[in-house]
């Protein structure tokens, strides 16, 4: 369910891009206005860092079902209203909700997952989901592409189409999540007292403190670890590649010669590649339990990101055949959406305690957020088709991923040799090591 979730809300996120270059523009009045598309994008991402600590702290409040089934069916409303808007500032405004409600969907899913799974079993689970969702963004090119043919029917333009559907989609699927979604291990109703008991001491013994927490002003001081704040960092910089790639692949393909049908269609097939790259080393799922095998996270997302930059240079080169550009927007796109899973995971086996596992989420893919303004605004219309700047500075945040990893990864090992020579004891637990 919380798969099924996650894709609804990465469906409802980037159709907007689908529907750009299905006759938007020219219907809410955006062609006069070079910046509307942009404002339309960009006020998704205050809301959404602003309802995030609220909607998790809701988590805990309400239980995880009625949560998530409440704000499901707000995101779900409010993508059906962005296909009913005449005017572009409206459906600005309809961003806005879509992004309040939407806000809670992936921290939740991290938080909970963490919450369920042993340390060095959770990438594997939260990168299946990923890759589930990745599978959901591909389709949505195609669920575009269909839905965009029914232009006309019932007097609707076909990028109508595309948010109502979806949108309604997403409101009905509201209930099996009430029904159906877990709450926090020592809460689950599906589990004997004994069964509960049992799943607690096994994570306690892996992870030290486990019982929910909710969120209080004492954990300001966890916002004094400067770790929280390197892993935010260091998902900043790939999200931006993320949603730029997300927002922008029919435009960007648009440049490479295709129709704006035939880019809508197109897009499937580099999200597919994420997917079908999850076989290899590179992939979301493969890589994740390559992670979790050999107990490793640093290494892998310094290769996915070594994999973005190449992909990187191959679409910044114009000389090059759009065949050889299209393979490079492969390679971006799987590199970026497999490290996401890796980095929120790399976060979260370096905590102990629920309620800053629970914060630190938030912080983390509030800088996700931050990203993802940055990457919904650096692909500048005026420079197509080399869109320069935002290759460039996505290039150059990709390095500094690189350069983060290079530079925790020593500190860690230091800190878990004098915990091995019984100098300090890391987190107040005995034989508790940081994730390299």
């Amino acid at each position: 369910m919380l798969t099924n979730r996650y894709s609804l809300s990465i469906i409802d996120r980037i159709n907007i891009g689908h529907a750009k270059v299905v006759g938007m523009e020219q219907d809410l009045k955006m062609t006069g206005n070079p910046a509307a598309y942009s404002i339309c994008l960009l006020v998704f991402f205050p809301a959404y860092m602003l309802a995030e600590l609220p909607g998790n702290m809701a988590l805990v409040k309400f239980g995880v079902a009625r949560t998530l089934a409440f704000l499901m069916l707000g995101f779900g409303v409010s993508t059906i209203a962005q296909g009913h808007v005449q005017h572009w500032s409206i459906l600005a405004v309809c961003r806005v909700l879509v992004g309040a409600f939407e806000a809670s969907t992936f921290p939740a899913t991290v938080v909970l997952i963490s919450a369920w799974y042993k340390r060095y079993q959770a990438h594997q689970k939260l990168a299946l989901m990923y890759s589930i969702g990745i599978i959901a963004s591909a389709f949505a090119g195609v669920l575009a592409y269909a839905l965009a043919l029914m232009e006309g029917l019932g007097n609707l333009r076909g990028w109508r189409w595309i948010f109502t559907i979806e949108g309604t989609v997403t409101a009905v699927c509201a209930i099996p999540t009430l029904l159906f979604v877990v709450d926090f291990p020592d809460r689950a109703k599906f589990l004997s007292l004994e069964e509960r008991t049992i799943r607690m001491q096994q994570l306690k013994a892996d992870k030290g403190d486990v019982d929910t927490e909710q969120i209080s002003w004492k954990n300001l001081k966890d916002l004094k670890d400067w770790r929280v704040w390197l892993v935010t960092f260091m998902y900043f910089c790939n999200v931006c590649m993320v949603y730029g790639m997300g927002f922008f692949v029919p435009t960007i393909l648009t440049g490479l010669g295709y129709s704006g049908l035939q880019a809508t269609l197109h897009s499937a097939r580099e999200f597919i590649c994420s997917h079908i790259a999850a076989t290899h080393t590179t992939s979301a799922w493969s890589s994740s339990f390559l992670a979790d095998h050999i107990h490793r996270r640093l290494p892998i997302i310094i290769f996915q990101g070594c994999v973005g930059i190449v992909g990187l240079g191959l679409v910044s080169q114009i000389h090059l055949t759009p065949g050889t550009r299209y393979a490079g927007l492969c390679l971006c796109v799987s590199a970026c959406q497999s490290n996401n899973s890796a980095i929120l995971i790399f976060g979260q086996n370096n905590i102990v305690g629920s309620a800053k596992a629970n914060l630190v989420a938030v912080l983390n893919i509030a800088g996700g957020v931050v990203g993802g303004v940055i990457g919904s605004t650096v692909y500048m219309a005026k420079e197509a088709p080399t869109y320069s700047t935002g290759l460039a500075i996505t290039m150059a945040l990709q390095a500094c991923l690189i350069l983060c990893c290079i530079v925790v990864w020593p500190i860690n090992v230091r800190g878990n040799r004098k915990a091995e020579r019984g100098d300090i004891v890391i987190n107040g637990i005995e034989g508790w090591r940081w994730t390299l």
